[in-house]
């Protein structure tokens, strides 16, 4: 793995994939001009529920964390899914689709539209689209 500084966010760095012996370096990693609202850090996580040792359910996602650290703007795609849903710190359930748009930070709204086809945001509603790809 080689480490990779992204070229407008201070202190980010990502790093390529592993590449077999005899072929070309990875570009699994790879950053866009003017991607300034890239998270600050990307989870892998696998959450795999049993019952009496039988596998019922395995999520296998990303997560997404852009912001404040301390109170990180947290956007999970579910791998093998189209859209990734997002929390924003400080909005609770009862927050309706007009105050979770409001409070959305344009650039990672941005971010997050160039890569997934839907946005949904937990509303008093229960998961709704904040934005959907025509």
């Amino acid at each position: 793995m080689s480490k990779v500084d992204h070229p407008l966010v201070p202190g980010w760095q990502g790093s390529r994939s592993w590449t077999a012996p005899g072929e070309p370096p990875s570009e699994f990693v790879t950053f866009e001009a003017g991607d300034v609202g890239a998270p600050f850090r990307i989870d892998h996580g696998r959450d795999m529920i049993f019952d009496h040792g039988r596998l019922e359910q395995d999520y296998n996602f990303l997560d997404y964390l852009f912001g404040d650290p301390a109170a990180a703007v947290r956007a999970r795609h579910y791998l093998g899914d189209a859209h990734v849903s997002v929390h924003l710190p400080g909005l609770g359930v009862d927050a309706t689709l007009a105050q979770v748009r409001a409070a959305m930070p344009g650039d990672v709204l941005r971010y997050l539209q160039r890569r997934f086809a839907a946005i949904e945001v937990l509303t008093d509603k229960g998961y709704e689209a904040l934005w959907a790809a025509a």
